[in-house]
């Protein structure tokens, strides 16, 4: 029985934020004859914490409109949740506070690991629904030894990266129905189905944050702290008004000039709130440490990693390619992550997530660690 007719005696809560993703989601299940809930999350009050209507979000109230409108031509039920309690005490506050750290935090990541695929699948639990399906770009395989979390068949909108923190049980009770399909061909769908959402532009990465993060910071009442700027030796040759306005591989911005090449950001030091700064080549490294480790892929889940560890490709951020790499086991839930062919930049807070060597299969996925690798701990401001 293919998974989208699993339990099809309960409905399935499919988030829908009001784009055309989450759009389709919902119509393709309704058309396969599943029972469906449309469902609105409430995370974040755009009227009174400087939402702009001039920019394309998620969750806002026009988005929660646009998805009414959808559901009532589908002809599904339609609620809203309020969630902007959780989402304050797991997303936001995580955010601001991983930026004073030094850290480049990916809430997108918090938000589906601690919102969407925790809070809203146990509000669906509770109301009768027997899965939860989301408008995400990625793919679930069922295979004899579990389930197997692929990336989506359209390459420029894969979102698999943000998804390593699922589990197996959660796998078994999740549905995307549009990860094998492209995004002109999702716009097709709602085009001809007559969805308001079929041309909607797509919303930005931080659907919270209006304007720059500094100015986020601001109002969330994150003062500006000097502290010096200084090169690989330890001198200071500048000085900066808060490292939350920074970000290890930063070019533009760093606040130094009149140099003869480009200066980037190489690391940030809460400790002594210093911000290092030099060429390229000292971006380079050979290897980075990962925390907080979910090991997805069902044989990994289950058996202990080899201490030789295993190769893989290894995401860095969001659109990043993937670079090959040895990802040597620590402990439980931390590794250590080696370059074989090609460095990337490196940037502490964000998600370091392990593809299988055809860069298709999550294999797991954690946070990069904060290293001091150059040393300059004890240099005071």
């Amino acid at each position: 029985m293919d998974r989208t007719q699993q339990n099809s005696q309960k409905p399935v809560a499919v988030a829908m934020s009001g784009g055309v993703d989450s759009s389709v989601a919902a119509l393709l299940l309704h058309e396969q004859g599943q029972s469906v809930l449309g469902i609105s999350m409430q995370v974040w009050d755009y009227r009174n914490n400087g939402g702009s209507c001039s920019r394309a979000t998620c969750c806002s109230p026009d988005d929660f409109t646009d998805a009414r409108r959808v559901a009532g031509k589908i002809g599904v039920p339609y609620y809203v949740f309020d969630f902007e309690k959780v989402f304050e005490e797991r997303v936001i506050s995580n955010f601001v506070k991983k930026y004073q750290e030094g850290l480049t935090p990916n809430p997108c990541v918090d938000c589906n690991s601690k919102v969407k695929f925790k809070e809203l699948r146990a509000r669906a639990y509770s109301i009768g629904c027997s899965s939860v399906a989301t408008g995400h770009y990625a793919q679930i395989e069922k295979q004899s030894d579990g389930y197997h979390l692929l990336r989506s068949i359209d390459s420029d909108k894969d979102q698999s990266y943000f998804l390593y923190g699922l589990s197996q049980s959660d796998l078994s009770k999740t549905l995307f129905p549009v990860g094998h399909l492209t995004k002109p061909e999702v716009r097709e769908l709602a085009r001809k189905a007559g969805l308001n959402t079929a041309s909607k532009p797509e919303s930005q990465d931080i659907c919270f944050v209006s304007g720059t993060v500094s100015e986020f910071m601001k109002r969330r009442g994150v003062k500006d702290i000097k502290g010096s700027i200084l090169d690989v030796n330890g001198n200071k040759i500048g000085q900066h008004d808060g490292i939350h306005k920074f970000t290890v591989g930063q070019r533009k911005g760093v606040g130094v000039g009149g140099n003869e090449v480009p200066l980037y950001v190489l690391e940030i030091n809460p400790e002594t709130n210093s911000v290092i700064i030099g060429d390229k080549k000292n971006l380079e490294r050979d290897s980075f440490f990962v925390g907080e480790v979910n090991w997805l892929h069902p044989k990994l889940c289950n058996i202990e990693i080899p201490q030789t560890g295993i190769e893989a490709v290894v995401q860095l951020r969001h659109r990043h390619k993937g670079v090959k790499c040895k990802i040597t086991p620590i402990d439980s839930n931390s590794v250590k992550v080696n370059f074989i062919d090609e460095w990337t930049t490196v940037s502490p807070g964000q998600a370091a997530v392990f593809y299988d060597l055809e860069n298709r299969e999550v294999l797991a996925g954690g946070r990069i660690r904060h290293q001091n690798r150059l040393s300059l701990s004890a240099i005071a401001n």
